[in-house]
């Protein structure tokens, strides 16, 4: 639907040099930036349906999610504003007999922040906003395939941020030397554990600052007494989410072996209920995968389940005859956690469901997984939920709901899904460096 540069060398270095001369006089006022950002925010508010349709034409989802996307990232704008007040610029430590000591906490520098395609605003918002607070300057990389929602936000900000605050960068050279270059202090990435991985690999060299949000394969544990009739909805909800391709969604379901057959029966039911079409017509719950691999991938791994004995409850097709990366939202039942779809994954619009007889060791064979962001516990007593899920050793844990982020709670995974914070107070202070100020009185 559109076109977006092809960066070369040259231009992403003076972009890089650009940013860097920005910084001394952008990290100067706490006060401004927070303003600016209300500014920003506002004006996201005011493109709501603007950016919404761009969204969705480029990423696939439908628009009532993208409208949500805009919304939710502008309140990233606003939150971050009004915590200026609350972030401790500079400490004072109690004085020693010669000398004075500050703590300044200071901007790490020229930021790049990498997002990925499947909600591109949001998961830039997440980073641009404490980085410009903490007073960054900011290269943001979007993926190849939704750059054009990105690049219009970030025209809309021109209005208000300085020149060289923020820039888009954008092709494959942006892609491999962003990372690489010296002159960027900070990495913040989210996307697939694997480019993370070479992330890493590559900031140790520099021993530069990374946040990396990775891969999830967050698990529903549904108790005993939880009911199909409650819960099912709910829980497909939050796995069809932007056709699955939510690395916090829940990707597989573990329901007590005793009452399996009921609740593979109720999530085929409320899968059957979601209908799938182009995301700007009315009444579509689901849209197309984002590209041609995805719909592979998850081909490929509900033809294998089915090799091993798995049998689809509901689902399977394309779910409507327009072209594109149609799948529709499918149940797949008579899996064991060997089974690739339910071991890793699939970003995708198909659904594992296995049984258990032991919640304890349940709960033991989960911590041991490679993959830490989310989990969530179904029941009707929410106190046993409470304590269930002191127990599971994730990122984000909830009790009968999925999906639910907060602006002022940390978002971050363990092991494979990722290394350190966003949002909140934990997601500023990824973007600052705390220094030591001594002084001594010459007498």
């Amino acid at each position: 639907i559109d076109q977006v540069e092809e960066m070369t060398s040259d231009t992403l270095d003076r972009a890089i040099d650009f940013a860097s001369a920005s910084l001394r006089s952008w990290r100067k006022d706490p006060a401004v930036r927070a303003q600016i950002l209300h500014e920003c925010a506002s004006t996201l508010r005011a493109h709501e349906l603007e950016l919404a349709e761009l969204l969705t034409r480029e990423q696939g989802k439908v628009l009532s999610l993208a409208k949500t996307e805009v919304q939710m990232s502008a309140g990233l704008f606003e939150w971050y504003a009004d915590y200026v007040h609350e972030v401790p610029w500079v400490e004072n430590l109690a004085d020693r007999s010669s000398r004075k000591i500050r703590i300044e906490n200071r901007p790490v520098g020229v930021v790049a922040a990498i997002t990925p395609w499947n909600y591109p605003l949001t998961l830039l918002a997440v980073k641009l906003a404490p980085a410009l607070l903490a007073g960054n300057t900011v290269l943001v990389k979007p993926a190849r395939t939704t750059p054009l929602a990105t690049r219009r936000m970030l025209e809309l900000f021109a209005d208000y941020l300085p020149p060289g605050v923020v820039q888009l960068v954008t092709g494959s050279v942006a892609g491999r030397r962003l990372s690489a270059h010296p002159a960027i202090a900070k990495i913040a990435f989210t996307g697939s554990t694997s480019v993370g991985q070479e992330l890493l690999r590559q900031s140790a060299e520099r021993m530069v600052r990374v946040t990396l949000e990775l891969g999830g394969n967050d698990p529903a544990i549904v108790l005993d007494d939880a009911e199909p009739s409650i819960a099912a909805s709910k829980i497909i909800s939050s796995a069809f989410r932007n056709a699955g391709q939510t690395c916090m969604s829940i990707k597989r379901v573990y329901v007590p072996e005793h009452r399996y057959d009921e609740w593979v029966d109720g999530l085929a039911d409320a899968a059957s209920k979601l209908v799938v079409g182009h995301g700007l017509d009315n009444g579509v719950a689901m849209g197309p995968l984002h590209n041609a691999s995805q719909l592979q991938n998850v081909q490929s791994l509900v033809a294998d389940s089915l090799n091993r004995g798995g049998r689809i409850a509901y689902g399977g097709s394309r779910g409507c005859d327009l072209p594109g990366y149609f799948h529709q939202p499918t149940v797949v039942a008579e899996l064991k956690d060997d089974a690739p779809l339910v071991s890793q994954e699939q970003f995708g619009s198909a659904l594992p469901v296995v049984a258990y007889r032991g919640i304890d060791e349940l709960v033991g064979r989960l911590n041991a997984d490679p993959f830490g962001l989310g989990a969530s516990v179904w029941t009707r007593d929410s106190e046993h939920g409470s304590q269930l899920a002191s127990e599971i050793d994730t990122g984000l844990v909830w009790v009968n709901s999925h999906n639910v982020l907060e602006l002022d709670a940390p978002f971050g995974g363990r092991r494979m899904s990722g290394i350190g914070s966003e949002r909140g107070r934990w997601g500023l202070q990824a973007f600052l460096e705390p220094t030591t100020v001594s002084i001594t009185e010459l007498s």
